[in-house]
């Protein structure tokens, strides 16, 4: 049986890039794309579905590539308006990140993180993100590093319907708020190797189950939460088994004035010096890769490390904002050829909010409103994403690609008229306009519902558990 979805305004991979095909026609058979373009080559037979999309775009689903799914849930009511508690490196609210976000984490216990999870999966569908990387959990949260969490964690995506890359992060070192605006750095037992090692056996065991739509990534927690021999490592593993890296690396000053201190290198330098970088690599963040913040600031062997490298940056532009601070900037990314791609980090984990906060921080940054365009910005949201899990197949609708795919609607007040879709979708669109999601050519969403959640009684047991957690932090 075939899937024929017609009368859509498609977005189709043409020539190389995303391109608008009006009354398009895209043809699904089992889980892959067979035809895309004006017409099908054959009719629908007596038994195909027929699906109009009359009044909707049709589009590839969200890569997201960045996004934590245990805890976010319950760092509500801390992060959004959370006061500084230092003078140094206040955009990127030094508060938040070495003392507010470890004290919510610790007061999370394993129930509590797969309930969240089962939320934020169910929300991350809802809104248009078909494949994501899920970074929720690490030694801190609630559970002392039991890798039975994950796997629960991973479980509850695939039952939802998702495609998803596991990414359990495991370091050598937990770190928190110091008097003073300083930061410590407390070294784990056998400087976390316990928890690497079952992150690896997860990360081998469980890549491509679940027919293939689950797949693993190595996750070295936070750059200067690792030490040298924990990155060459990874590396090792990566190489031996074919597995992806993303690590958290350009989140603050105080990372990279630590790794300054007790390397003698830049950031950039670090990454290359462990063996990080490379093209199955993500930088989560990218936000301070230089000592000033801005991308301008990097030396030519730096640039041509990253560049060479096809190392993806993955920008939250969102998070970012929210505290005040940009990420300096994309445009300066995109002309010094390094890959990018999107993600939402946080709350909410809606893709067009970030797309449209891309778009805009970046015009602010470079003071113009040439950059970031929304086809870039569209392309980063789903191709970026794709070509740094070396997914071709991904973030496109073509033949040949799987069939992950959402309807967007443009037959209401907000979008009409609907000159150029790609505006649209970044710089107007929400998820609540997202009508139907489709990933291996199944519907997960339909009319907006996600069909394998019950959402009152998911939010119900979100609401419970979140009362005992927040009874529990420490600040």
């Amino acid at each position: 049986m075939k899937t024929y979805i017609e009368n859509g305004t498609v977005i189709a991979w043409l020539d190389g890039r995303h391109q608008v095909i009006p009354r398009g026609v895209v043809v699904i058979e089992n889980s892959t794309i067979v035809e895309v373009g004006t017409a099908a080559t054959q009719p629908p037979g007596p038994g195909d579905q027929r699906l109009d999309a009359t009044g909707r775009i049709v589009a590839p689903g969200f890569v997201n590539t960045h996004l934590h799914t245990t805890d976010t849930l319950f760092t509500k009511g801390y992060l959004e308006e959370s006061t500084n508690i230092t003078s140094l490196a206040k955009e990127t609210n030094y508060g938040t990140l070495y003392k507010t976000l470890p004290a919510v984490r610790h007061a999370c216990d394993p129930e509590a993180q797969v309930i969240a999870a089962e939320c934020a999966f169910a929300e991350l569908a809802r809104t248009g993100s078909t494949t994501v990387v899920e970074m929720g959990y690490d030694y801190e949260v609630g559970g002392d590093g039991d890798i039975a969490i994950t796997q629960a964690v991973a479980e509850t995506a695939m039952r939802i319907g998702l495609r998803c890359w596991s990414a359990p992060r495991f370091r050598s070192y937990h770190y928190g708020h110091a008097p003073g605006g300083k930061v410590w750095y407390e070294a784990y037992p056998e400087n976390g190797r316990k928890r690497f090692r079952d992150c690896v056996d997860f990360c081998i065991g469980w890549d491509g189950k679940f027919d293939g739509r689950l797949h693993t990534m190595l996750a070295p927690g936070q750059i200067d939460t690792c030490d040298p021999e924990l990155l060459r490592d990874t590396r090792r593993v990566a190489d031996a088994h074919r597995l992806p890296i993303h690590t958290h690396a350009g989140q603050s000053p105080s990372e990279y004035a630590r790794i300054r201190s007790e390397y003698g290198m830049s950031t950039v330098e670090y990454m290359l010096d462990t063996g990080m970088l490379g093209p199955d690599c993500f930088i989560g963040h990218g936000q301070i890769m230089t000592a000033d913040g801005n991308m301008d600031s990097l030396d030519a062997n730096e640039v041509a490390a990253l560049r060479d490298s096809q190392t993806t940056v993955v920008h939250l532009p969102w998070v970012k904002a929210r505290r005040g601070g940009v990420i300096n900037s994309i445009e300066k990314y995109r002309r010094l050829g390094i890959r990018q791609s999107l993600g939402t980090d946080t709350f909410p984990f809606d893709m067009f909010n970030d797309m449209r906060m891309a778009a805009t921080v970046c015009r602010i940054a470079e003071h113009s409103a040439s950059v970031a365009s929304s086809l870039d910005v569209y392309t980063m949201a789903t191709v970026g994403g794709a070509d740094g899990l070396g997914r071709p197949d991904l973030g496109r609708l073509a033949a040949g690609c799987k069939a992950d795919i959402i309807f967007v609607r443009i037959d209401t007040f907000k979008a009409a008229p609907s000159y150029d879709p790609f505006m649209f979708l970044v710089l107007s669109a929400t998820g609540d306009d997202v009508e139907r999601v489709m990933v291996d050519g199944k519907t997960i969403v339909e009319n907006g519902r996600v069909l394998q959640v019950d959402m009152p009684a998911a939010v119900a047991r979100l609401n419970e558990v979140a009362a005992r957690v927040r009874g529990n932090v420490v600040l």
